[in-house]
C-alpha cells in the first residue's frame, strides 16, 4: 500500500498548481494544503433542502437505500442541530440499533454548509449498513473491521460528489470537488505516512530499548520526505508533527492504517459501480447485508472479485487521477476555455473513463 503511495504521489501535482493558482501565490507552503477553497459564506442550506440532494444521489443505487433513508429521516432518528447551550457536543457520529431491526441513530451538528450535507450522507452510510446488516443476519454478526465499516460512508461521499459535480453550477462543483480531492491527498498520503511512522518507532525503540525527542523527530521528518510533494515548500527543520497525534501512543495503534485501506476499498469499488450499477448494486447490497458473517476479504473476493493487494491501490489512484482531472476540466469550463488535448484523450467526461476498462 504505501509503496504504491510513494510511487504515485505525483498524481496530486496537478492538484497542488490548480491550488496555487486559486490562492495566487508563488509558492505553497505546509500550511496552505490546510486551507479549504469553499467560500462558506456565501450560501447555506437547509435542512431539508440537504436531504433532497443526498437522496437525489441514490438516485442509481438499489431501491432499498431510498427506503432505509426515508424510515431514518422521517422516524426522528437523527439529531440535526447544533445545542451548545445545552451540552450538545460537536462533531458526528452514528450508532447502530441493529438488535432492535431499527434504523441508527445519527447524532449531527447540522449548520446549512454543503459540507454538512456531505458529514450528513457520510453517517447515513453507516446507517444504511447497519439496517441492512440488522435486518439480515443474528446481532452477534453485526459488526466488522474498522476499516471495513467505513467503506459504506465513504461510498455515500463518492455518490454525493458525482451529485454535485453533475446538478450544482459549476463554481460549487469545483470548491466540493476540490475539497474532496484534499481528502484524498490526506487519506492516501498522511495516513500511510503515520502508520510508517508507528512501525519504524517501534522498531527503532525495541532495537534501542528508547528513543529521543530529537531521534523521532527526524524519524517522522525522513519518512515525510518520502511522501512530500515537490511543489510545495517544507521547513528545513526536523518536525515535531507527531507529537499532536496522540492515538499513535495512547490509544490505538495503527489506526490510520484503516483508513488508507477503506478509502482505496471504497475508491475500486465506486469505479465498478461507475462501469456496471446495475450488477454492481446487486453485489453492494448483499456484501453490506452479510456483516461479520465472513471475513473482509473474503467478502470484497465474493462479491467483487477484489483483492486487497497492490492493484487495489492502484485503482484507487487510478480514480484519484480521474477526480483531478475532472476538476481541470471544470475550472477550464468556467473560465471559458476547452480542455486540452491530453484532457480529452483521458476520458475526462462522464461516464466515458468508467467504461473503458484501459488503465490511465
Amino acid at each position: 500500500m504505501n509503496m504504491v503511495f510513494k510511487e504515485r504521489k505525483g498524481i496530486f501535482e496537478d492538484y497542488n498548481e490548480f491550488k496555487r493558482k486559486k490562492l495566487g501565490i508563488e509558492t505553497l507552503k505546509p500550511y496552505d494544503l490546510l486551507l479549504q477553497l469553499t467560500d462558506q459564506s456565501e450560501k447555506n442550506y437547509t435542512y431539508l433542502n440537504a436531504l433532497q440532494e443526498i437522496q437525489k444521489s441514490y438516485s442509481k443505487m438499489d431501491p432499498r437505500f431510498n427506503e432505509i433513508f426515508l424510515k431514518t429521516v422521517t422516524g426522528n432518528f437523527i439529531d440535526v442541530y447544533p445545542d451548545p447551550e445545552h451540552g450538545k457536543q460537536p462533531g458526528g457520529y452514528c450508532y447502530e440499533l441493529c438488535a432492535l431491526k431499527a434504523p441508527a441513530l445519527i447524532f449531527l451538528n447540522y449548520n446549512g454548509l454543503i459540507s454538512d450535507q456531505k458529514a450528513l450522507t457520510h453517517e447515513l452510510g453507516h446507517g444504511i449498513n447497519f439496517y441492512l446488516m440488522g435486518s439480515s443476519v443474528d446481532y452477534l454478526y453485526c459488526s466488522g473491521q474498522e476499516y471495513e465499516m467505513e467503506v459504506p460512508s465513504t461510498f455515500n461521499e463518492e455518490l454525493f460528489v458525482d451529485h454535485v459535480i453533475e446538478n450544482s453550477e459549476k463554481k460549487t462543483a469545483i470548491a466540493v470537488l476540490a475539497q474532496h480531492i484534499e481528502d484524498y491527498q490526506n487519506y492516501l498520503t498522511k495516513q500511510p505516512m503515520i502508520t510508517e511512522f508507528e512501525y519504524k518507532a517501534h522498531q527503532l525503540c525495541a532495537e534501542k530499548g528508547n528513543a529521543s525527542g530529537a531521534e523521532l523527530n527526524a524519524l517522522w521528518t525522513n519518512i515525510s520526505k518520502e511522501y512530500r510533494s515537490e511543489s510545495v515548500e517544507y521547513y528545513p527543520d526536523n518536525s515535531g508533527e507527531w507529537t499532536y497525534i496522540n492515538h499513535i501512543y495512547l490509544t490505538n495503534n495503527y489506526y490510520t492504517f484503516n483508513y488508507a485501506v477503506s478509502k482505496a476499498i471504497t475508491l475500486a469499488l465506486f469505479k465498478q459501480y461507475k462501469e456496471d450499477p446495475k450488477t454492481f448494486n446487486k453485489n453492494y447490497i448483499a456484501y453490506l447485508s452479510a456483516g461479520s458473517t465472513m471475513p473482509p476479504e473474503e467478502k470484497l473476493k465474493k462479491y467483487f472479485g477484489i483483492e486487497i493487494n497492490r492493484q487495489l491501490f492502484e485503482d484507487a489512484m487510478d480514480v484519484v487521477q480521474l477526480r483531478i482531472q475532472e476538476l481541470n476540466k471544470l475550472e477550464k469550463e468556467t473560465n471559458g476555455s476547452k480542455p486540452d488535448s491530453a484532457a480529452d484523450i483521458l476520458n475526462i467526461n462522464s461516464g466515458s473513463f468508467w467504461n473503458d476498462k484501459r488503465k490511465i
